[in-house]
């Protein structure tokens, strides 16, 4: 995050100090604005304060959005209808054969009452899988939908996944414009009021080029955040199929302002806050390991696999016992009486060692293949649920102890410095100096929210739901 907050250069030496004279009323209005105005985490909306006639987007009605049209889930719901269709027929019979011919016309004649035996003929067959197989193959059909409809549901996730954070970095980067933008109306603010004082004897030289330098870092970081701006918004409306430069406003998710809110009364270092769990009523982790478990759409899909592979093994099974095929035939000869036959043929699996009995072999190991990556499945999810809450878990803690604790601290600082030049006992870079830590330190938590937020979006992600207090009933 350092990228982005505003330097200060500890090895500058301060000048000497002076009593408030013409310069103080110009920075006191300053101080007073800016000590006063700097709004805390949950009303910090840059991109409002700058668009104030555009109506914030929020992260929820985006990822319906997405959702509603993305081209990659159309896919899936086409591949999903073709598996469906697929269902039927693997239970339906063979086709029957019909075959019409003549038999036994004698040459080079062609006469048929020539010869006893000339007939027209025609003959109907059917083959008869083994019992049970066709139910078999629908059942394994059937499996196979619900690995294509767990897919789509991953698939989702992940869209949902990409979508919030590249909207959560659009926010960090809306709200550190408006923290820069401040900053540097404070910067120049400073400047005009150090310009003054120099031109009237009563401040060095130092105190403006002090400001001038920090005015000039700080319009790289504005460049750059501009840039970043361009990217995260860019990304974002890709995901929507909306042109790259499509304004979005974001905001904070309501549940995620929940979480960041804290406990009330508990204290910013209490036991709670420090125990490794989200709080506010939010779910423990070993709840949300017991929520992935149970709606990870990859443990569906992978529940699916070892029921596909399950009906396989059992088709395989049954293919050992031979299939049949009934045939019947009706013959007309001339002048004599006309024949009916009937048919039956068996297939002899003579080769069964080398051909059904290793199928079935072949079956079991991947069957049990499947259940053994179901097993690894579980112990990835409780890693990815567990990964996911402590990187929530450290973020909110630091945004609560920034917020409650650091930036008042901060603020406070300000107002020190501010009351010690006032009464003629400091020096002008030391309330520059405050005013710039406390800056820094509301970039700081502008990163933290932000990284809250896509640490929120990757648990949801770990977990298959989304998360907030009514989770978990």
């Amino acid at each position: 995050m350092g990228d982005i907050i505003m330097r200060t250069d500890p090895g500058v030496r301060h000048g000497p100090r002076f009593q408030s004279g013409p310069l103080w009323p110009t920075l006191a209005l300053v101080l007073a604005t800016l000590a006063w105005t700097s709004p805390p985490l949950h009303a910090v909306q840059g991109f409002h304060a700058a668009h104030p006639s555009i109506e914030p987007d929020s992260l929820e009605a985006l990822v319906a959005s997405a959702l509603e049209s993305h081209p990659s889930l159309d896919a899936l719901n086409r591949r999903i209808d073709a598996a469906t269709a697929r269902i039927p027929q693997v239970g339906a019979l063979p086709d029957p054969t019909l075959m019409v011919g003549v038999m036994n016309l004698p040459l080079p004649e062609l006469d048929p009452s020539m010869e006893g035996m000339t007939m027209l003929g025609i003959e109907y067959g059917q083959r008869l899988p083994p019992r049970g197989l066709r139910a078999v193959m629908e059942a394994e059909a059937r499996a196979e939908v619900g690995i294509s409809e767990a897919e789509r549901e991953i698939l989702r996730w992940e869209l949902r996944t990409r979508l919030s954070e590249a909207y959560f970095e659009l926010l960090l980067v809306e709200e550190a414009l408006e923290v820069h933008h401040r900053t540097r109306a404070s910067l120049e603010a400073f400047a005009a009021a150090a310009r003054t004082a120099y031109a009237r004897g009563t401040a060095p030289q130092q105190d403006i080029l002090r400001a001038q330098t920090e005015i000039s870092a700080l319009e790289e970081h504005l460049a750059e955040l501009r840039q970043r701006r361009g990217t995260a918004l860019a990304e974002v409306n890709a995901l929507l199929g909306r042109a790259s430069r499509d304004e979005v406003a974001p905001t904070i998710p309501s549940r995620l302002r929940a979480l960041l809110a804290g406990d009330p009364g508990t204290g910013m270092l209490s036991d709670h806050l420090s125990g490794g769990e989200l709080g506010a009523g939010f779910p423990s982790l070993a709840e949300l390991e017991s929520l992935a478990l149970a709606s990870r759409p990859e443990r569906t899909r992978a529940r699916s696999r070892a029921e596909a592979a399950g009906h396989a093994l059992e088709a395989a099974r049954i293919q050992r016992r031979p299939g049949v095929a009934l045939t019947g035939g009706y013959a007309m000869r001339s002048g004599r009486a006309d024949l009916f036959s009937l048919g039956v043929m068996v297939e002899l699996p003579i080769f069964r060692g080398r051909k059904q009995d290793q199928a079935v072999v072949e079956a079991e190991h991947l069957r049990d293949a499947e259940v053994h990556d179901e097993g690894a499945l579980a112990r990835e999810i409780r890693n990815q649920v567990a990964a996911s809450h402590s990187e929530l878990v450290r973020a909110r803690e630091q945004v609560i102890l920034l917020e409650e604790g650091v930036i008042p601290q901060a603020r406070a600082s300000v107002d020190a410095a501010a009351s010690t030049y006032r009464a003629g006992e400091g020096d002008f870079l030391r309330v520059m100096e405050a005013q710039t830590l406390l800056y820094r330190n509301e970039i700081q938590l502008v990163h933290l929210v932000a990284e809250a937020g896509r640490a929120l979006a990757r648990l949801e992600q770990a977990t298959g739901a989304e998360i907030s207090p009514e989770t978990i009933p």
